[in-house]
């Protein structure tokens, strides 16, 4: 079932298109430098009128429906809509599913938390997101849900009670929020995980909800290098389930437009007074197409998301330790414990243990090692280590060995 059809679900269901966004949208559009796009839908105005006008009207809510399953595009969708929408008068809920892809936290080490070898192997993009918390696989059997609200009505259990209210009333899955904010069915299995962002006017929370997710390529696409040492937010591993593991009724398609319905039903504790009446005036849903032509900016968050200085060079402090065999021209059947520190994608130290090593090769390693310091880091340092060593003595302790 095409996304498009669950936006005729939607509107089956009463609920009507969003057809006073594109003017909001077009205002965003001259916020940000850029010239309106008579595209149907485009990107969100930046601020629609006067805090104390607004907060004497009921907050609207709409549910966008992105058309992409291009990781890249989707988080800068989400980080556009964070920096460019105000949700004074207007919440918003973000449903995406991507191609598959392993997503990182903000704080997160990728040598720990992805297979990246393999990922690397099977062309499957590693990214890091701008919210914290851990590692998630994404692939088209794994819906990912985003709540926009201003800051001081962020609530995280809010949101995942409208997810479970959906799984409970619609499809007879008992599930519940713990005390991690994962979402547990049969009293053990995770089968949703939260992040979020918060910042002085905005905030978004977001999450996954497994569906149909390939379990064998998430378990393959998961397995760092726990070996490593690092100060980075680690993940915690827990027994997960599919959702369509439980009931043959549950699909992507169909949790859009019961989670969708259930969100526009509801307006939080804060406002439960006006729910009926801002679920008779919600916009409903709205296809979006996460490109720089309908918002404006969104390539350029694309293109950071995307860059290895992103992915890699934001990564905390760690150190790898290896065993290095040592080539037969520096010592013979000798192998020596390296280790190699780096700090945001970029070698700090370098050193060697080995107790009763041949002072000389101990100091060779040591010269090669300060002449890789300052260099970007890479699961290739040891083997240029090892080669280094084969060169003639000028060469060993270039900057850059071709």
């Amino acid at each position: 079932m095409s996304l498009r059809n669950v936006a005729k679900f939607a509107q089956q269901c009463g609920y009507r298109p969003a057809r006073s966004l594109l003017g909001s949208f077009q205002g965003a559009a001259e916020l940000c430098g850029a010239r309106p796009v008579s595209t149907g839908v485009g990107p969100a105005r930046a601020s629609e009128g006067s805090t104390s006008n607004a907060t004497k009207k009921p907050v609207k809510r709409v549910v966008f429906i992105s058309q992409s399953t291009d990781v890249y595009a989707n988080l800068a969708f989400e980080d556009w809509l964070y920096r460019n929408w105000t949700f004074d008068r207007r919440q918003v809920l973000f449903l995406w599913r991507n191609s598959p892809c392993v997503v990182i936290g903000r704080h997160q080490n990728p040598y720990v938390e992805a297979n990246l070898p393999y990922l690397e192997s099977a062309r499957v993009p590693v990214v890091r997101r701008n919210s914290g918390g851990g590692t998630v696989y994404h692939d088209e059997g794994n819906l990912n849900l985003t709540f926009f609200t201003e800051r001081n009505r962020y609530n995280r259990k809010e949101n995942l009670e409208v997810i479970c209210r959906a799984l409970q009333e619609d499809f007879g899955v008992d599930a519940q929020a713990n005390e991690r904010d994962d979402v547990i069915v049969n009293d053990t299995y995770k089968v949703s995980g939260s992040a979020a962002k918060l910042g002085r006017t905005a905030a978004y929370h977001h999450c996954t909800l497994l569906v149909g997710s390939d379990k064998t390529q998430l378990k393959l696409a998961l397995q760092g290098d726990k070996s490593i040492a690092s100060k980075a937010t680690a993940s915690v591993p827990a027994p997960i389930m599919n959702l369509n593991e439980m009931t043959s009724a549950i699909s992507v398609e169909e949790l859009i437009k019961s989670i969708g319905q259930k969100y526009l039903e509801t307006t939080g504790t804060q406002d439960k007074l006006l729910l009926k009446q801002n679920y008779q005036r919600s916009n409903g849903y709205t296809l979006v197409n996460p490109t720089d032509d309908w918002f404006p900016g969104l390539g350029k968050l694309k293109e950071d998301l995307a860059s290895e200085e992103w992915l890699y060079n934001k990564t905390p402090r760690f150190t790898i330790t290896r065993p290095v065999t040592l080539p037969e021209c520096v010592a013979h059947n000798t192998t020596v414990s390296v280790m190699v520190q780096a700090y945001h994608g970029t070698i700090e130290d370098v050193k060697v243990s080995s107790p009763g090593l041949c002072p000389e090769v101990v100091e060779l390693i040591n010269d090669i090692g300060t002449a890789i310091k300052g260099t970007q880091f890479s699961n290739d340092v040891f083997r240029d280590l090892v080669n280094r060593m084969r060169l003639p003595p000028p060469l060993r302790t270039h900057r850059s060995v071709v």
